[in-house]
């Protein structure tokens, strides 16, 4: 409470007649039937303006609760000038709702030792007496960290509908021949993934129809690797299923007729099927492409 002698004889009308913030403000809450107004504390002046306007018109005046700031890792108020500052921002790089709810839900907020809220959990727990008076520091690690922990834990078919509406939104629709094979290979494109958009990254060789060389990887493509990639080829058309049992025999036959080891064969392997070095194991790769691809990508004519 304040003095009312402390408050200005506030502005609610400029001189064209349009309405000032605290008016329009306050008649749209009204009119959507507010019950309760949380909002940050730099609006508690604006509050007891507002609750002017509530006497004076007779209207029923709604809770209002002030909670602290969000602030940057630095210590700064948060100003849209900051990197990811809108929900937009973080669902570009694929940070998924119920992570960011979690964390938000965690700033400057507790209960008990729980850090992983349910949506129905966050509605039970929450209350209002449980919010910190000091600013809390938005803090990108951590909120990839809950996104990962997301990731690894939901349900895959969730997952997988949420990567697909991702891609949709910001990278594309997937091509339907592709969803089913990104959907079987989820469980090992998630690993190390933070976002939904590394999700589609590690995804790459799948989605796309052509491969592109990374031009420093496919120098690692010399004779050796030539030689090694068509014989290869050759002992993987013979397979009727494809499983690690059965291609582990041919590229251990393949480590010890060329004198090396598994990184010898399989790294040739991974540039030829995805285009980089870098990537899922290779029997991941290759069960994830399916035969007739596998075959295709092999036999490249920029790999001759």
């Amino acid at each position: 409470e304040i003095e009312n002698t402390t408050i200005e004889d506030f502005i609610i009308l400029r001189n064209d007649g349009t309405p000032t913030y605290n008016l329009s403000a306050t008649v749209d809450d009204h009119q959507m039937n507010m019950t309760h107004i949380i909002r940050g504390d730099d609006h508690k002046i604006n509050t007891f303006k507002q609750m002017q306007i509530y006497l004076a018109m007779k209207w029923e005046v709604p809770q209002f609760a002030h909670i602290p700031l969000i602030h940057t890792i630095e210590g700064k108020k948060l100003s849209k000038r900051d990197n990811a500052s809108t929900l937009d921002d973080y669902s570009k790089i694929g940070i998924m709702p119920d992570a960011l709810r979690n964390y938000l839900l965690r700033l400057g907020w507790s209960f008990e030792d729980k850090e992983i809220f349910t949506l129905d959990e966050s509605i039970k727990y929450f209350n209002l007496e449980g919010i910190g008076k000091s600013p809390s520091k938005l803090d990108m690690s951590r909120i990839l960290s809950m996104n990962e922990h997301y990731i690894k834990n939901i349900d895959e078919n969730d997952l997988f509908n949420q990567l697909t509406e991702y891609c949709k939104l910001y990278k594309g629709e997937i091509k339907s021949d592709k969803k089913d094979k990104i959907k079987k290979s989820l469980t090992f494109l998630k690993n190390k993934a933070k976002t939904l958009e590394d999700i589609f990254n590690n995804g790459q060789y799948i989605i796309v129809d052509e491969v592109n060389f990374n031009q420093d990887d496919i120098k690692i493509i010399d004779d050796k690797a030539k030689k090694i990639i068509s014989a290869f080829s050759t002992q993987f058309a013979t397979i009727d299923r494809l499983t690690k049992e059965t291609l582990e025999p041919i590229v251990n036959e393949l480590i010890k007729s060329n004198n090396t080891n598994f990184k010898g064969v399989g790294q040739p392997l991974r540039i030829a099927l995805t285009g980089s070095k870098f990537g899922p194991g290779i029997y991941d790769i290759i069960i994830s492409l399916g035969k007739e691809e596998v075959i295709k990508r092999l036999t490249n004519k920029k790999l001759s």
